[in-house]
């Protein structure tokens, strides 16, 4: 290979790399322990007042690419969804791949 061809070659891993970075970077989750490639998982956020959690409720918020990101991951909404009117437990779920697709969902469980 002549020098030219490494050079090449190089800045092309260079340019990947980079590209890699900045692209996986912006879309990962924020809250606890992160995994490069893959991340699943589900923290405590706080308890409630209700004596047990028989039905549940999940509000999530997307994220493509760190650009565009669409949902709704509160409380009232994870409620909603369960059809709960007193909280047992909420839990932060989240959820990315390489940092292309990322999700963050609010589990609520309750009565």
């Amino acid at each position: 290979m002549t020098v030219r061809r490494v050079l090449r070659v190089m800045a092309l891993v260079v340019v990947i790399a980079m590209t890699l970075i900045l692209v996986t970077g912006c879309g990962f989750v924020a809250d606890g322990p992160v995994g490069w490639v893959y991340t699943d998982t589900t923290m405590p956020v706080s308890m409630g007042t209700a004596q047990n959690g028989t039905k549940a409720g999940r509000g999530c918020i997307h994220s493509f690419f760190g650009a565009i990101s669409i949902g709704n991951g509160s409380i009232e909404t994870a409620m909603k969804d369960g059809g709960l009117k007193n909280v047992y437990t909420v839990n932060k779920e989240n959820l990315s791949i390489f940092g292309t697709y990322t999700r963050q969902c609010t589990l609520v469980t309750g009565e």
